[in-house]
C-alpha cells in the first residue's frame, strides 16, 4: 500500500520488454502467469471524502489472489501487492466487438472485517474505503499480467523468482472503473467493472452540430485551457490530453459562466500574476487569503476545477473547513460555452500565455446564418 503510483514503461524500452513476454510466451516451459490488482481510491477520496482523508491514508490498494504463491506478498516494479481474498472474471475478448464488464467479487468480508479489526493496515484501508467512499464507485481498478520470472528479484521468498533484473515486462495494462455494486452479502461484495471506451448506449453522431454552443468540457480535452504541469503532474495530464505541447504555460481563472470578470467581482485579484507555480489544491486545514486561486480534482475526468478566494465578510481569509463550491466565500471559475468566453480566455486578447491566434471553440458558428462571428 502506498501513495505512489506505479511507473509507466517508457517508450524507448516498450518494444524490449514486449519482445520478452513474446519470447517466455512461445518458450517450451514458460513461466505462469501472474495477476496483481491496484484499486486507486485518490480521485474518490479527495472528492467524497474531502474533509475526512487521514482515514485512509493510503491512494492505491494493491493485492493478488494467487492461490500457489499463497499468503506471501508479491513484489512487482518495486511495489506490495497484498492477498486478498478475491474472485475475478469476465476480463476475456470476445469477437463480437463488445468491450468487457469485469466483476471484482471480495470473496470472504468476515475474513477481512477480522484482519481490520487486527489493525493489519491493507485490509483496514480496504474496509474504510468500502464504508466511506460510497461502495468505491468511480474508483480505477488496473489488472497487471506478467510472468512469474519477471517479478522484482527481492521476492527472495516465492520459487523461480530472483533472477530477472531490469524494467518489469508485462502485459498490456487494462484498465476498468468501478461501476456499481451487483450484490453484498456477509459472506462477499461483487462489484461491475467498466472501460472508458465503454460504448453501450452509444449513439451517433457523437456530437451535435450547435451553432452558439462550445461542448467540450471547460478546461478538459479539446478546449485546453489548462496550466501546463511538470513531474508527477504531467502523467495526469498526459492522460486526459494525450500530449501537453499545446498547452499554455499560464491559464488563470478568469471569469464565470456569464462571462463577468473574477477581478471585477474578487478586488484585488489579478489573473496576470497566477502562475503555475502559486495554484494549490484545495486543503481543509488551511485558511486562503483574499485572492488566492485553489482547485479540486473531478471525480471520474481527472479535471481541475478552480476558484478564486473572496475572504470572508471582514476582508480576511477564508476559514479552514470552508471549502468551494460555497459561493459565499468563493469565485467559481467557469465557461460561459460562448465564444465570448473562449474568447476571454484564447486569442490575441485572452488571458493564456503564451498568445496564440488558435480560438479552440468547439460549436460550429458557420451553420447559423443568423449568428454574427465578431
Amino acid at each position: 500500500m502506498s501513495n505512489t503510483p506505479i511507473s509507466k514503461i517508457e517508450p524507448d524500452v516498450a518494444s524490449t520488454t514486449v519482445n520478452q513476454i513474446n519470447k517466455e510466451a512461445h518458450a517450451l516451459e514458460s513461466s505462469s502467469i501472474i495477476n496483481l490488482y491496484e484499486l486507486d481510491i485518490s480521485a474518490i477520496k479527495k472528492n467524497q471524502a474531502l474533509n475526512d482523508s487521514s482515514s485512509i491514508p493510503e491512494d492505491y490498494l494493491r493485492f493478488h489472489n494467487d492461490q500457489v504463491i499463497g499468503n506471501k506478498k508479491i513484489i512487482f516494479k518495486g511495489h506490495a501487492f497484498h492477498p486478498i481474498p478475491i474472485m475475478t472474471s469476465g476480463f476475456e475478448l470476445n469477437a463480437s466487438g463488445e468491450l468487457p464488464r469485469p466483476s471484482l467479487t471480495f470473496a470472504s468480508m468476515k475474513g477481512i472485517e477480522k484482519e481490520a479489526e487486527e489493525t493489519v493496515s491493507k485490509f483496514t484501508s480496504l474496509k474504510t474505503a468500502i464504508l466511506k467512499l460510497n461502495n468505491l464507485i468511480g474508483a480505477k481498478v488496473t489488472r497487471y499480467r506478467t510472468y512469474k520470472k519477471f517479478l522484482d528479484d527481492t521476492n527472495l521468498s516465492i520459487p523461480g523468482v530472483g533472477q530477472f533484473t531490469g524494467t518489469n515486462p508485462e502485459f498490456p495494462r487494462e484498465v476498468f472503473y468501478i461501476d456499481r455494486k451487483v450484490s453484498e452479502s456477509k459472506e462477499s461484495m461483487e462489484f461491475e467493472l467498466s472501460s472508458v471506451l465503454d460504448m453501450q448506449n452509444f449513439k451517433l453522431p457523437g456530437r451535435r452540430v450547435v451553432a452558439t454552443r462550445c461542448p467540450w468540457s471547460y478546461r478538459g480535452e479539446g478546449c485546453c485551457y489548462e496550466f501546463k504541469e511538470s513531474g508527477a503532474e504531467l502523467d495526469k495530464q498526459l492522460e486526459i490530453f494525450g500530449a501537453t505541447d499545446h498547452l499554455p504555460l499560464a491559464a488563470a481563472p478568469i471569469a464565470n459562466d456569464e462571462d463577468e470578470l473574477i477581478s471585477e467581482t474578487v478586488a484585488g485579484y489579478s489573473p496576470s500574476s497566477v502562475t503555475v507555480s502559486n495554484i494549490s489544491e484545495y486543503d481543509p486545514t488551511q485558511s486562503y487569503a483574499k485572492g488566492k486561486v485553489v482547485y479540486i480534482v473531478g471525480n471520474t475526468n481527472g479535471l481541475r476545477y478552480f476558484y478564486v478566494s473572496k475572504g470572508n465578510d471582514s476582508g480576511g481569509s477564508v476559514p479552514i473547513n470552508v471549502s468551494p463550491p460555497n459561493t459565499k466565500f468563493w469565485e467559481p471559475d467557469t465557461c460561459s460555452k460562448t465564444l465570448k468566453g473562449c474568447k476571454l480566455r484564447w486569442g490575441n486578447l485572452g488571458a493564456a500565455s503564451p498568445k496564440s491566434k488558435f480560438l479552440p471553440f468547439g460549436g460550429f458558428p458557420g451553420t447559423n446564418s443568423k449568428y454574427i462571428i465578431q
